[in-house]
């Protein structure tokens, strides 16, 4: 199986790539989901 980190996400709020590893919007600060 691969890395989680290597999957990519973008936030709902202003569209910035994200990993899905991260808890919140590195750009806007915006909490995301964790799966």
């Amino acid at each position: 199986m691969g890395e989680r980190a290597c999957y990519r996400e973008f936030c709902p709020d202003c569209d910035a790539p994200v990993t899905i590893v991260d808890e919140e919007c590195p750009d806007c600060g915006r909490e995301l989901a964790v799966v």
